[in-house]
């Protein structure tokens, strides 16, 4: 397996932190994986324009994402 190192700064390694609890797992590199993952199925349901649509069954409005750079 490939070994990747990188330097995060301090709201990001927060950010990590919180996904780990979303999704459910133990450490840094489980939570890129899942995050590679959802930005995979984004990517390829992008539309034209490269944004994407979430929205919720709670009531809450949707909310456009750009997937470009």
């Amino acid at each position: 397996m490939a070994v990747t190192s990188f330097e995060i700064d301090e709201r990001t390694a927060d950010l990590i932190a919180q996904l780990r609890e979303t999704f459910g797992v133990k450490t840094n590199a489980a939570v890129l994986r899942k995050a590679l993952a959802l930005a995979s199925v984004a990517s390829q349901h992008a539309g034209s324009d490269h944004t994407i649509t979430i929205s919720s069954d709670d009531g809450k409005p949707p909310v456009k994402v750009s997937l470009a750079g």
